[in-house]
């Protein structure tokens, strides 16, 4: 094995050694491109001429200079402001300012006269360039946009719901993206270039998984692209949606903000329908602060500049514990109002330095940590609340440099990610009386470290000749991954309690204080499990410009990981001897049988065709296949299930005839303490589970296809497409025996595995958008981005336990997926300097599977009634929209004196105070459901 890693590991060195002593152009994922032809009036091509892009912030210059054919490439702009300068002998020196975004790859062709520069193939609105000839499908949310629009939280991924196919989770302490019926999962963020994924959680970025925190202070992010569908072959482990962030830098002049907002009980009001335990006007010590800070400058002129900035975010909040009323006779004690505070404190620096005009280092660093109360409330007790602490670090370099006709982009990276969860009371065991209330401390602590350290770059060269140019890219990445766990699944013993004093188990009485409990959870053993991992890819990819009408880009892409399933594990003697002619032979593992997967190639095409050749009317499209990875929380229970068992014990009441209760321990109050629990265990009577993994588990996957049409009509630029998905080997586990979850090894309990073929999903999208982009010349701009999709997958989500395979199941919604959903935004200019901002959302709202086991719950049954098959939606009572929310902000600034100014701004979330109706009751019991379809939650907040 250690052969085979050198094989691989080798040939990636040496092409990042190349990397590093060549030099290339723009990776795109965190710069812009901009690039033509400089020719006379005549049409005829001005050879040498010189073009300067000059940052009107920071100063910093940009040169290079026309080849033969006039052609010419300005690479890794930074996104900004720029004031592009061109010169040549014989003709009048003439500039002109164009607003570039991050990814864009505009077409700017410069004809000089004697006394003009005018600029052909791009589409300008007051300065912004407009990019209209990209194959990807990607929307830019701009620096005006993240500073005008209405958001409550501050987390800069909610304006991703700006781009069509994008749905933005409405859990509060889960803030995560989805894209393309694929789960959170299979996205990633970069910022700056940087890989955010999470490897261990769930939750496609790091610190995002069970998290009610932001992953990043919005006043450190400049701004940032969608990308959905057809993106280059530089963006690895996704195979969903792609975002891509570049943070702020200082510039020549020193600029400092900060603010305060302020959101006490009284701003919050109650929705019409209540579910009183969703809202926060159920809580009287409500009330939350947010506050930053952000300043920046030269250090020395147009030569190095520093940015700064902090936001932290504290509520005072709590949560209702409520026992069912016919309940409170016993447990009544519980109820009331208890603190729920939530704390986040969000830090970024960064130094920018021009060394030389060819030349672009910075260094940047991040901070994030949060502290939360949390998982109690409802029919939960406070002793069951844990402590969450969550955090990212991350420390970055970046160094790049260009020549005429190459650029270079390197960059290391080291980040930690820590989520740790903790166990507020971990001596009370936990008491679960079904329907009534749970009482006790939290069954769980659990601490998970993630540590990337990352070396990554881009190579390009510009221009190639044959058959038309080609802007040839290449790049590399190599991440050395370190993962440790500490989990204490069931550590804590849980009772399960429930009212059938027919058959002896009761709740609390007067003469038994605890009751009679039917069974208990109980996990110990080592609780730490850890491993190392390599994840590195190499790419090419050509952006071929065919004629003036017609390019493609043509990409190939290729990743390993040297440990993303668990290589070195020995499947146990028993449990090999017990499952022998029982189950596939490849779900036991020798430790040399298993072998990474290698086939991780990636060819990608996009294309885009210009119909007039003046970057108007543009039809575009494109195709790939798209790896993502497994995170390492579904991999390594074959190995923690053994060091760290959980087991089940079932009672029965004291004095009751064992032949009715079989597989049953007689109730006794000792259990209550966890001692005596492990001396039962050790009588070998209650196994614990089994999890195999399948040697020849491979990632998941994703083809896509799309293929779109962009118009610019004079400052509204607008694209319809069509979006198809199709994802294969989602991670999903299902029972040995069929059904879960019968024991097929002696001193074992039930045989879980992963299915061989995996989870599959199907989506198919109408996607349409419409921008005018807002420019504070022309007053007002807005965006309408429109999704009609059809989402679908097979399986349930990690355990498909209600049928033999994934596959069995059928295609059927996927949960929580929306058929319509429409997104308007605006952002005008009013009289005496007051900006007005407007976002709206309207949906069909999230699809419920129909769990219907109306005929019984054995498989016969199950097949019968085939749950999963058909949905449930909110009802409609909005046109064809269930869901819907205003969002408005007004907001002026008052010149105070040597430019500081101090704005007020007013921001009112749900404006209509609409009732957004979720959590619909979905499941059919041989007994029937009357209530059916009926709401239980509210999805959106009152108006505040």
């Amino acid at each position: 094995m250690r052969g085979t890693r050198r094989r691989f590991t080798l040939p990636l060195i040496a092409l990042v050694l190349v990397t590093l002593i060549a030099a290339s152009v723009a990776a795109q994922s965190t710069t812009a491109t901009i690039r033509g032809k400089v020719t006379n009036e005549k049409g005829a091509s001005i050879p040498d001429a010189e073009i300067n892009a000059v940052s009107t912030t920071t100063g910093f210059v940009q040169t290079v200079h026309a080849r033969s054919d006039g052609a010419y490439t300005l690479g890794g702009l930074t996104p900004g402001l720029y004031q592009i300068v061109v010169a040549s002998s014989g003709y009048e020196p003439k500039s002109q300012d164009v607003q570039v975004l991050v990814g864009q790859n505009l077409d700017l062709d410069l004809k000089l006269t004697p006394t003009a520069v005018l600029s052909e193939s791009i589409t300008v609105v007051g300065n912004q360039a407009v990019e209209t000839r990209t194959h990807e499908q990607a929307t830019n949310v701009t620096p005006a946009q993240m500073e005008a629009l209405p958001q409550a939280e501050r987390n800069f991924l909610n304006f991703a719901q700006l781009s069509p196919g994008i749905s933005i989770s409405r859990d509060p302490q889960r803030k995560t993206i989805n894209a393309d019926a694929l789960p959170a999962e299979q996205t990633n963020v970069f910022i700056d270039g940087i890989s955010f994924k999470n490897d261990v959680l769930q939750g496609g970025v790091v610190g995002q998984d069970s998290s009610g925190g932001n992953p990043f202070p919005q006043n450190a992010v400049q701004e940032f692209r969608v990308i959905t569908q057809n993106y280059s072959a530089q963006y690895d482990h996704a195979s969903s949606a792609i975002i891509t962030a570049v943070t702020k830098s200082g510039t020549n002049q020193l600029d400092g903000r900060a603010f305060v907002l302020l959101q006490p009980k009284s701003f919050v009001t109650q929705t019409t329908q209540r579910f009183e335990f969703e809202s926060l006007s159920s809580n009287p010590d409500y009330h939350r602060t947010q506050g930053g800070i952000n300043v920046g400058g030269p250090i020395v002129k147009d030569l190095l500049h520093y940015f700064l900035s902090y936001e932290g975010d504290n509520q005072h909040a709590t949560q209702t514990v409520t026992v069912p009323s016919q309940f409170n006779s016993i447990f009544g004690k519980f109820n009331g109002v208890f603190p729920a505070p939530f704390k986040s404190n969000l830090g970024f620096g960064k130094l920018t330095w021009e060394p030389a005009r060819n030349q672009f280092v910075d260094f940047s660093g991040q901070y994030r940590h949060e502290d939360e109360i949390r998982d109690f409330g409802q029919q939960i007790a406070q002793a069951a609340e844990t402590r969450l602490n969550n955090s990212v670090y991350d420390v970055t370099a970046r160094h790049q440099f260009n020549t005429n006709d190459t650029l270079n982009q390197l960059s290391l990276s080291w980040q930690w990610y820590r989520w740790n969860p903790i166990a507020a009371n971990p001596t009370q065991v936990g008491l679960d009386y079904q329907g009534a209330i749970r009482i006790g401390g939290n069954s769980t602590t659990q601490d998970f470290k993630q540590r990337r350290l990352e070396l990554r770059d881009d190579y390009n060269v510009a221009t190639l000749k044959g058959a038309g140019d080609h802007n040839i890219q290449v790049g590399a990445n190599v991440d050395f991954m370190k993962y440790d766990v500490t989990k204490f699944q069931n550590g804590n013993p849980v009772f399960h309690f429930r009212q059938d004093p027919a058959n002896g188990f009761t709740f609390p009485t007067a003469t038994d204080p605890i009751g009679v409990p039917f069974q208990v959870e109980y996990g110990f053993g080592n609780p730490k499990i850890g491993a190392t991992n390599r994840e590195q890819g190499i790419y090419g990819q050509d952006n071929w410009t065919v004629n003036p009408n017609l390019t493609l880009n043509l990409g190939l892409r290729w990743d390993y990981e040297s440990n993303q399933i668990d290589t070195g594990y020995v499947t146990p003697a028993a449990i090999v001897q017990g499952l022998t002619g029982k189950v596939d032979p490849a779900y036991f593992s020798t430790g040399s049988n298993r072998h990474q997967f290698k086939g991780a190639i990636q060819p990608r095409l996009g294309f885009s065709y210009d119909l007039s050749g003046a970057g108007k009317s543009v039809i575009y499209g494109g195709a790939g296949r798209y790896y993502d990875r497994i995170f390492f929380n579904s991999t390594f229970d074959e190995r923690y299930r053994q060091q760290f068992p959980l087991f089940n014990i079932n009672f029965r009441p004291p004095g009751s005839d064992p032949a009715k209760f079989p597989n049953t321990v007689e109730w006794n109050p000792k259990f209550l303490d966890p001692a005596n629990l492990n001396a039962q265990i050790a009588t070998g009577g209650n196994p614990p589970q089994i999890f195999l993994l399948n040697s020849n588990l491979k990632p998941p996957y994703a083809n896509q296809a799309n293929l779109g049409f962009r118009q610019a009509i004079a400052t509204w630029i607008g694209s319809v497409s069509y979006n198809y998905v199709r994802g294969y080997r989602g991670l999903t586990f299902v029972s040995a025996s069929g059904l879960c979850c019968a024991s097929l090894v002696p001193g074992f309990g039930s045989v879980i595995l992963n299915d061989p073929e995996g989870k599959k999903t199907k989506y198919d999208g109408i996607h349409l958008s419409l921008e005018r982009p807002f420019v504070r010349a022309n007053g007002w701009g807005a965006t309408v981005a429109y999704t009609h999709a059809k989402a679908q997958q097979t399986g349930n989500d990690l355990f498909s336990l209600d049928f033999p395979s994934a596959a069995a199941y059928g295609f059927h919604d996927v949960p929580g997926s929306e058929k319509e959903h429409l997104v308007l935004t605006g952002i005008v200019g009013l009289p005496w300097a007051i900006q007005f901002s407007a976002l709206g959302n309207f949906s069909s709202g999230p699809a419920f599977n129909v769990l219907d086991f109306s005929k019984g719950f054995d498989l016969a049954a199950r097949e019968q009634t085939h749950p999963f098959s058909r949905s449930i939606y909110p009802a409609k009572t909005f046109g064809p929209f269930s869901q819907r929310n205003i969002d408005l902000s007004l907001k002026k600034d008052f010149g105070i004196t040597h430019g500081a100014s101090i704005g007020l701004q007013a921001d009112a979330f749900n404006l209509f105070n609409w009732t957004n109706l979720g959590c619909l009751q979905n499941f059919i019991p041989p007994e029937g459901n009357p209530n059916l379809g009926q709401p239980t939650c509210v999805t959106e907040l009152g108006r505040r």
